[in-house]
């Protein structure tokens, strides 16, 4: 073929072309469905290993509650312990999506970790509720650019059906949902509820990339079963640190004087 007379002459040629194609194959999906299954992302050591210290985390009482839904969070863990969740971070085996979503403007928002101990049905939401909005408050100025984030989640145990899932309304990055300004719980809740939806089934040290302005909802179907994950949020920021400017930055806090 004209893509083996081409790498003839280098080493690997072939084998670099179809994981270039294969990546782009990845994003396109990620960018038409809006969500993307990474099998695999960790391998069984990192997934016990991790496993293993979120419990921990629990034994030491640094989790931030158990609410209403069954869901209780850590928000403290990067900080805590960044020798064992500071590689999940653009994660070797996720960084060729991110990147390929947002390259440089790639930037870690949040760091959470979660449990969920007993009984767990997680509310419709969206991680990223301010999306339609700042891109219609966007549209008004001559400058001003929207943004968008993601969302990857590790899991550390398998969410087979009967055990578990992670469930999307199809397309719903596409187009804004009913009831969401103001927001209307209920009614969200039932528009959600009716549209299709995409149900997916990942097993432990799987990672589910997905757009923030997606719907989703993720549960348990078996009370007893164990039930760990970590989630990092990203979002895409138009200045960072690798942008050549006259000025050094000063950070972000307190340098957004419009920001009420």
């Amino acid at each position: 073929t004209w893509v083996e007379t081409l790498c003839a002459s280098t080493p690997n040629c072939l084998k670099e072309n179809k994981v270039s194609n294969d990546v782009g194959d990845k994003l396109d999906q990620l960018d038409r469905d809006g969500y993307l299954l990474v099998e695999g992302a960790l391998t069984p050591d990192e997934t016990e290993h991790i496993r293993q210290r979120i419990n921990y985390a629990r034994q030491q009482g640094w989790d931030e509650g158990l609410n209403a839904v069954g869901n209780m969070k850590f928000d403290t863990l990067l900080d805590r312990e960044p020798e064992t969740y500071q590689p999940l971070v653009g994660h070797p085996n996720i960084r060729p999506y991110l990147e390929g979503m947002m390259g440089k403007q790639c930037q870690l928002r949040s760091f959470r970790a979660h449990i969920n101990p007993g009984p767990y049905l997680q509310e419709w939401h969206l991680d990223f509720y301010g999306y339609w909005h700042e891109k219609r408050e966007a549209e008004k100025h001559r400058y001003a650019v929207s943004t968008v984030s993601f969302n990857s989640t590790f899991y550390f145990q398998d969410n087979k059906p009967g055990s578990g899932h992670l469930k999307f309304v199809k397309g719903g990055h596409l187009s804004e949902p009913e009831h969401l300004y103001p927001l209307d719980r209920p009614k969200f809740e039932s528009w959600c509820e009716a549209q299709e939806h995409d149900i997916l089934h990942p097993s432990a040290g799987d990672c589910v990339i997905f757009i923030n302005h997606m719907p989703h909802q993720g549960a348990k179907e078996r009370d007893d079963m164990e039930r760990s994950n970590v989630v990092c949020h990203y979002q895409v920021t138009p200045m960072h640190d690798a942008v050549s400017y006259v000025s050094k930055p000063r950070g972000y806090v307190g340098t957004f004087p419009f920001v009420d």
